[in-house]
């Protein structure tokens, strides 16, 4: 009768582990079939296809100054060890063990007669070894090892992702600080040709040429100019500070000047197909390999409502004196295997379940969320891309319209036929046109960045 009450108790506590079913995977996530303008997609040089020393040298020094990436650096490493460590428990462990048990006998207690021969004092000394090793019968220590795998190749997706994203957000500041440069000198053109009409308008006035009016109009103007030009040196100056923190370097650090005639060329960049993005993506292959780890974790969870299987053992020397150890007769040894049944906890079991699988729906929806994130993101870079570069062929064309224009001007000024004031607008407007046409440059510019980066670099 008590063997067959153990044998139910053993039966019900296996029993209890089985009443729990890994909880249902969520939907693999669907590319669609293509994206809205074919192209291949950048290579992993991509940075090397805008054609520019400086961004590529910015580049290299972002990538040993920046706090960012040594931030995603150091939880690698810590990935990695935790792997190195989960490892670890599917060994046996083995130690050492090396002591002496000294100690002298009363005989005033009345426990041994005082004529008994047994020594008053001991000394025994002992040496061994001890070892201990849990069977891993259910999956247990090898879920939480696949777990940490997973997390450690996540970890190295992370930094890749970190990196990508540190290499496009240098190539889109650089590509502001390049624009809002030429910006600002298009800006002081501008003002320079408001104050020069203005100061013509304020001669005809002075000489009764003129009412009044014009030159409050111009005034107003020049000083519109000057705010202009003031707040495009502030823009410059925010560009310049956010590149300074991206490359890790001092504030008031010179950066590198490019000469306004060096062009960057366009690359052609494409997207590629939506499954080339999927597996090209580190942000993508992180969350991927974060909801596998949240698998395995649950399996560890499951399996830890099983009994756990565990061999202890022993074997050494005793001696009394220590002289005597390594004899035959003072070696000694012991083997105890132990089962443990998880009967009553408290539910910290079930509620270790949950937890496991409330993280397992939260890496499930963050996979999803950026595989959709990811898309999108190379939707928008190609609709801006596909805009831009009508408004580049525009406003270059506004340009050479305008350039015409002004050396007209300039001819006609020369063949004294033409006074000052029209060259003077022809120059304004000559450059706006210029600071039109280099915005709509450098963002192209940034988009096809966003683009290479969208795609997975």
């Amino acid at each position: 009768m008590r063997l067959v009450s153990k044998s139910l108790l053993v039966a019900a506590a296996l029993l209890a582990g089985c009443a729990h079913e890994p909880a249902p995977r969520p939907a693999t996530p669907v590319p669609p079939a293509a994206f809205s303008v074919a192209g291949s997609a950048a290579p992993a040089d991509w940075l090397a296809a805008f054609q520019d020393p400086a961004l590529l040298a910015l580049a290299a020094r972002a990538r040993v100054g920046s706090p960012d990436l040594a931030l995603v650096r150091a939880r690698q490493r810590e990935a990695d060890a935790v792997l190195v460590a989960a490892g670890g428990s599917l060994q046996p462990t083995l130690s050492a063990q090396a002591g002496i048990d000294a100690s002298r006998i009363s005989l005033e207690t009345g426990r041994i007669p005082f004529a008994a021969a047994v020594p008053r004092r001991t000394d025994v000394a002992g040496l061994g070894v001890k070892a201990s090793w849990e069977l891993d019968f259910w999956g247990r220590k090898a879920s939480t090892v696949t777990a940490a795998e997973n997390d450690a190749k996540a970890s190295a997706a992370s930094v890749a992702q970190a990196d990508l994203a540190l290499s496009a957000e240098v190539a889109r500041v650089w590509f502001a600080v390049r624009g809002a440069r030429e910006q600002v000198a298009c800006l002081e053109a501008e003002f320079a040709a408001r104050l020069r009409e203005m100061e013509i308008v304020q001669r005809s006035v002075a000489g009764g040429i003129l009412p009044t009016d014009p030159l409050s109009t111009a005034k107003l103007a020049a000083a519109q100019a000057k705010v202009d030009e003031g707040l495009g040196r502030r823009r410059l100056s925010a560009a310049e500070n956010a590149l300074r923190a991206l490359i890790g370097a001092a504030p008031g650090e010179a950066l590198p000047l490019v000469r306004p005639s060096a062009a960057v060329p366009m690359p052609a960049f494409g997207a590629g197909l939506p499954s080339e993005v999927l597996q090209r993506r580190p942000d993508v292959r992180s969350a991927a390999l974060r909801f596998d780890a949240a698998v395995a974790r649950e399996g560890a969870a499951l399996a830890d409502f099983y009994p756990s299987v565990t061999l202890n053992g022993q074997a050494g020397w005793q001696a009394d004196p220590a002289a005597r150890l390594g004899r035959g007769s003072s070696a000694f040894w012991g083997l105890a295997p132990t089962v443990d049944l998880p009967l009553f906890d408290g539910s910290r079991r079930e509620a270790n379940l949950e937890v496991t699988r409330a993280r397992l729906a939260g890496a499930a929806a963050e996979w999803q969320k950026v595989v959709l994130n990811a898309f999108r993101e190379v939707e928008d870079a190609l609709a801006d891309l596909r805009e831009l570069e009508l408004q580049e062929r525009l406003t270059e064309q506004v340009h050479v319209a305008v350039q015409d224009r002004l050396k007209n001007a300039e001819a006609r000024q020369r063949a004294g036929v033409a006074p000052e004031a029209e060259v003077i607008v022809a120059r304004r407007d000559e450059a706006l046109a210029r600071r039109t046409l280099s915005l709509v440059v450098w963002e192209r510019r940034q988009a096809a960045v966003r683009l290479a980066a969208a795609t997975g670099g």
